[in-house]
């Protein structure tokens, strides 16, 4: 492969959250992102996918800048994202946010939603940033007589069309895609996704792919990273992991697939009890409250991801 376009490493994310006992105030750490590192090469979709809470969005917001790092290191083009100046780094990495109604501005149009990144990057002829933001508008289904329209007078369909134009209109080299279905009806998801594949062709875009749907990520992404409780369990191309999941928790995760076909019977989650909080998180490997397979090692030494076949991680100690 060639060198990647983007490179995280042992990203760690913490939230103070103070608690009062007998004694007084103390301060303690939700650990939301925990040690993640991965890369992402220019023109792939990477997907990553986990259940809520596992740290996938604030990872995603992480790498736009919209969050500090407690620890650990995102480089861009194998330079640190910090040393970017933020208008500069607008440019190269933007974000589709999951909720097509509380991400746009109700006081602007369509047409100024649009053209605002335009207007903050030097562009201040109004007719040229009117013909930049129509062409964009355009490129993701919308008409011409829309252009107008304020926020409330869309669907949701429509509204995350606008999301979309916004993020491609600096033409970024990477775009972070929050969830950006999971919010709209299924047959409205179909539309959507398709219209970002055709715009990753015509503008050359670079995605991470965040979702809860599996089926949607098996459907987009060339690579996969199953996170749980803030850490990375199990990275790997798409075939690989849909066909060959080596980590227990990924193996429950595709089990967990609905079918729709009522004579396949689902099969048996292995998975028992709740997913523990991020505030008082395991020792060891994270997953061992919850694991069949989990040993005496599990509890006292986290696992780190390990090379079991070309191109794909997992970290476990009972790997077979």
């Amino acid at each position: 492969m060639s060198e990647p376009l983007l490179q995280v490493k042992d990203l760690k994310i913490y939230y103070p959250v103070k608690a009062k006992n007998r004694i007084g105030t103390s301060v303690q750490y939700a650990k939301a992102v925990d040690g993640v590192s991965f890369d992402v090469y220019r023109g792939e979709t990477f997907g990553i996918v986990g259940e809520s809470g596992c740290g996938k969005s604030t990872t995603g917001k992480a790498i736009v800048g919209l969050l500090k790092p407690t620890a650990g290191s995102i480089s861009f083009e194998g330079k640190s994202v910090g040393q970017y100046p933020a208008k500069e780094m607008a440019r190269h990495i933007q974000i589709i946010f999951q909720d097509p109604y509380s991400s746009l501005d109700p006081r602007l149009t369509a047409g100024q939603c649009v053209g605002e990144p335009l207007l903050i990057h030097g562009e201040k002829n109004a007719a040229k940033r009117r013909e930049k933001a129509l062409s964009l508008l355009s490129d993701v289904g919308l008409r011409e007589d829309q252009f107008d329209r304020f926020p409330h007078e869309f669907s949701g369909g429509q509204r995350q069309r606008i999301g979309v134009a916004r993020a491609i209109a600096l033409h970024p080299d990477l775009v972070v895609c929050d969830e950006p279905v999971s919010a709209l009806d299924v047959s409205i998801q179909a539309q959507i996704l398709n219209l970002m594949q055709d715009l990753q062709k015509k503008y050359q875009l670079t995605y991470i792919f965040i979702s809860h749907n599996l089926s949607v990520v098996e459907h987009l992404c060339d690579r996969i990273a199953v996170m749980y409780l803030g850490h990375i369990v199990e990275l790997a191309d798409k075939k690989s992991l849909f066909e060959n999941p080596v980590h227990p928790y990924t193996k429950a995760l595709l089990e967990s697939i609905p079918v729709a076909d009522p004579d396949v019977k689902s099969m048996n989650n292995s998975l028992s009890g709740d997913v523990p909080g991020p505030l008082n998180p395991p020792s060891g490997c994270c997953f061992h409250t919850r694991c069949p397979k989990a040993c005496e090692r599990c509890s006292k030494e986290l696992p780190v991801l390990q090379e079991v076949a070309p191109g794909h991680f997992a970290a476990c100690h009972c790997l077979a």
